[in-house]
């Protein structure tokens, strides 16, 4: 199995620089985030040399770019907000045609006025619901125009939150552009991260969105009352178990190793995730 990094989680100075380092840790792909090369995730405008840098070293280092985020908060309670960053959702498709990158990430976001990634009550009400099924149809419009997959997590802190309220998402959709990025920290809400959850959950994920798989998340939880997620091998996430459902499913891309705070979490998750793709013959 390829092993992928995501940008902002590998140190450098530069975009040739990340990708060396990467290349340096043992990842062969990439989840690209431009805030690596131009601060900011959905640039308004590219850097006049920036893709053909991004082209340069991914062909130099022998890593490929597999998905681009493209996440704001969908549903953020600042319209004006909202709409600008929306409209520059465009912005990354065509760098992923240049790119020839196939998914963009998605946030399907909060009620919350800070930030897109923690939970607000109002998140959970029937007009953001709504509003995030519409922004996702204008967002679906620009991935078809460029022939492009949509990427969603279940994310605790999201419209789609659950692995329920993702399955109803998709099928509310109803696009062959929209499909799941699976993590599965990301499947424990706040005082469920307990051993004892985990198979059973990670199992009705995969009976309910396996077949939507499009790329695959390798992250850890830590068992917490609260959501506290770190690299895999250091949590309670059963990489034996979800990678054999992997198999299962015939899931034959790259695992994003992803939740790396520093060097010492990439020294111990690339070896780890490493053993346990080989062990299931991923």
């Amino acid at each position: 199995m390829r092993l992928g990094a995501y940008s902002p989680e590998i140190g450098g100075n530069s975009i040739d620089e990340v990708f060396k380092n990467a290349a340096s840790y043992g990842f062969s792909e990439m989840q690209y985030d431009f805030s690596t090369s131009h601060g900011d995730t959905l640039p308004r405008a590219f850097y006049p040399t920036e893709l053909e840098e991004l082209k340069e070293a991914s062909g130099k280092y022998g890593i490929a770019i597999n998905a681009i985020n493209g996440t704001f908060n969908m549903i953020d309670p600042d319209k004006l907000r909202r709409d600008d960053e929306a409209s520059r959702f465009e912005n990354i498709a065509k760098a992923c045609k240049e790119l020839n990158c196939k998914i963009i990430t998605l946030c399907t976001g909060s009620r919350h006025p800070l930030s897109g990634w923690r939970w607000h009550k109002d998140t959970a009400l029937p007009d953001a619901w709504e509003e995030m099924t519409m922004m996702t149809r204008r967002l679906l419009d620009v991935a078809e125009d460029y022939d492009l997959i949509l990427g969603v997590e279940t994310e605790a802190s999201n419209v789609v939150s659950t692995i329920d309220r993702t399955r109803r998402y998709l099928d509310e959709m109803k696009s062959d552009h929209l499909k799941v990025i699976m993590d599965c920290a990301n499947l424990f809400p706040a005082g469920e991260a307990y051993l004892s959850n985990v198979r059973p959950t990670i199992e009705k994920a995969f009976a309910e969105l396996g077949s939507e798989i499009v790329l695959a998340h390798g992250k850890d939880i830590r068992e917490d009352t609260k959501i506290n997620f770190c690299g895999a091998g250091q949590g309670i996430v059963d990489f034996d178990f979800y990678f054999d459902l992997l198999k299962k499913i015939g899931y034959k891309d790259g695992i994003i190793v992803h939740g790396l705070h520093g060097l010492r979490d990439i020294e111990i998750a690339v070896p780890f995730i490493k053993e346990k793709a080989e062990k299931h013959g991923l």
